[in-house]
């Protein structure tokens, strides 16, 4: 079913909203007080979707927000968030670190889609005949790319047979934040005690701010610049109020060519094209972003607001997709789930580790945490790991890592194809699934030969040495 065809009343979304963020709250108050989430970091988001994933109906049942209703909000949230980005500043200065990262990322989505792709084969000719194949390719979705492109691609399986497909999508993604960022936090404790990191010594690089998470002991960062006058309209307003034209401007797009599609009849295909709707929308948002750059116009554009926007559709995103998550559907795939979870995460952590020394020159660790904790949740994961390490970004990871995920976007885009080929083109028959392992597996000895050849991937460890600048920082902070 479309996503945009399901009926709520106007009643239970505002309800849903208002409980929503009554779990961000509580997950905000969790999160300052008890130290079991403080030691590992774990964003108030995640608490507060696993609160209402607990007092929802599915087990304590304090609560009634569906998971119906849940998985739309993620659906609409992800294109949201996709267009806020898109509508921020472009990147004109492009180095080795972004294209490498971004190489680094599409490395692990299709080693995750082979390795999901392997269990789940390997299970419907042994233990499980009945087993859906395409469930192994949610793996890279759910801790690559997040629990929005994992539930919007698992829901469109569902039409082809896959039971609860959107729920397992956020399960694998809910997995991915929790290796994320308990693994990850493991990581770093093992990195600082080994020395392997550039500027924190010890643990009390990071700050009682960061465990806390409220800011106490220093001056509060501003969130954004107020672009037009207050006394016309609020500047924040103005913000949202393009994000709304935007993703109004996305759905006529996607609706006039579903109609084409279906005119030419290419039906079977419409389904897919709804579950790509958050990629229409960046390309549009960046469009637009580009013309009022030609124009003259961007100035009523502040990259902090949107920037806050993206941030604020996420915080909703994931506690709307942890609370989303099917108690049964996760039974019934218990056994697949943890074999794929399991194993995708040694491999994303040993590919990231052998990448740390052959495709970076510099940061060496801190690009090794930062690409695992974002390919096993997000970018937010990755980017509060890299914090722990790098308290006040003064390494160029955090950008390249912001930066990479559009690189990734960009070469990853045929990847998306590439997952819906069993269903689209094969009927979701066994064959077209071993045929789709071996275009994951061409496509991976491809990129990684142009990455070589563009001399940014190199196949035995090299040492290098690190910044003056950071050196001058790290010796400061040792004495």
């Amino acid at each position: 079913m479309n996503p945009w065809d399901l009926t709520v009343n106007l009643k239970y979304v505002v309800i849903d909203f208002t409980l929503l963020s009554s779990f961000l709250i509580l997950g905000t108050i969790l999160r300052r007080y008890v130290k079991f989430f403080q030691h590992f970091l774990i964003p108030n988001n995640i608490i507060g979707g696993f609160l209402a994933l607990i007092l929802g109906p599915q087990l304590l049942g304090i609560t009634n927000v569906t998971t119906d209703r849940l998985g739309i909000y993620v659906y609409h949230l992800l294109a949201l968030t996709f267009i806020a980005i898109g509508l921020r500043e472009e990147k004109t200065d492009w180095g080795r670190g972004p294209i490498s990262t971004g190489f680094a990322f599409l490395s692990h989505y299709l080693i995750q889609g082979a390795v999901g792709l392997i269990i789940a084969l390997i299970l419907i000719y042994t233990v499980m005949p009945d087993l859906f194949a395409g469930m192994g390719l949610l793996l890279p979705l759910g801790y690559g790319m997040g629990p929005g492109v994992a539930y919007t691609m698992g829901h469109n399986w569902e039409s082809f047979g896959f039971e609860g497909g959107g729920e397992v999508g956020l399960t694998f993604a809910a997995v991915g934040y929790l290796i994320a960022y308990f693994a990850g936090i493991g990581l770093i404790q093992r990195g600082i005690r080994r020395r392997e990191t550039t500027l924190i010594e010890g643990l009390e690089g990071i700050t009682r701010d960061m465990r806390i998470g409220v800011v106490k002991e220093k001056e509060p960062p501003i969130a954004g610049r107020l672009t037009l006058s207050t006394e016309a309209i609020e500047p924040y307003a103005f913000q949202l109020a393009l994000i709304g034209l935007l993703y109004f401007i996305t759905y006529i797009v996607v609706a006039s060519l579903a109609h084409l599609m279906e005119s030419a009849g290419l039906r079977a295909f419409v389904g897919t094209l709804w579950s790509f709707h958050f990629v229409l929308a960046n390309l549009i948002s960046i469009a637009v972003r580009k013309v009022l750059d030609t124009a003259g116009k961007s100035y009523v554009i502040d990259r902090g607001l949107m920037t806050r926007s993206a941030g604020v559709f996420v915080d909703y995103l994931v506690v709307s997709a942890i609370g989303a998550i099917s108690v049964i559907i996760v039974g019934a795939y218990w056994l697949p789930l943890l074999l794929m979870c399991g194993v995708g995460g040694l491999v994303t952590y040993l590919l990231a580790r052998w990448l740390q020394y052959r495709a970076f020159d510099n940061y060496h660790f801190e690009r090794f945490i930062g690409i695992f904790g974002e390919m096993t949740g997000t970018i937010n994961s990755g980017l509060v790991l890299v914090r722990v390490t790098d308290p006040e970004f003064d390494t160029p990871v955090a950008e390249d890592l912001v930066y990479g995920s559009g690189v990734a976007l960009v070469f990853g885009f045929p990847l998306l194809i590439v997952l819906n080929l069993p269903m689209n083109v094969f009927g979701n028959s066994l064959t077209g699934y071993w045929i789709t392992l071996g275009i994951l597996i061409g496509y991976f000895l491809v990129l990684w030969i142009l990455w070589y050849v563009m001399g940014s991937l190199q196949f035995t460890a090299v040492q290098s040495e690190t910044s003056p600048d950071i050196q001058s920082k790290k010796s400061d902070a040792v004495s």
